[in-house]
């Protein structure tokens, strides 16, 4: 009987053991994941706020001049599409909509 006890005693050591080291290891996964995670949203982060500031500050001189070339609308287009699909939340729909209303000129008349 005391042999029993200790068998089971063991095996819940044991068993308690291997969890842990189990526990311990899928933990470190698991916090790697999560600060890789965080880093990859620092950087979406900080290509939305760079995204911004080159949309505004080149659709302001775009309004300001009046006009603007069909490459210089496209490329702001992409510009405006991709911070899109990094989740921007609408900083540039005024500046975007006013782009929008700008004469298209030719190239050649720069």
């Amino acid at each position: 009987m005391l042999e029993f006890f200790a068998t089971i005693l063991g095996c819940c050591l044991g068993s308690s053991g291997i969890t842990a080291i189990i526990l311990a290891v899928l933990q470190r996964k698991w916090k790697k994941a999560d600060k890789a995670e965080e880093k990859q949203d620092v950087i979406i982060n900080g290509l939305k706020v760079l995204t911004v500031d080159r949309v505004r500050y080149l659709g302001k001189n775009y309004i300001e001049r009046g006009w603007i070339t069909l490459w210089e609308k496209e490329n702001l287009k992409d510009m405006y599409i991709a911070y899109k699909a990094l989740g921007g939340n609408g900083h540039l729909d005024t500046v975007m909509k006013e782009v929008e209303r700008l004469d298209i000129r030719s190239d050649e008349l720069e």
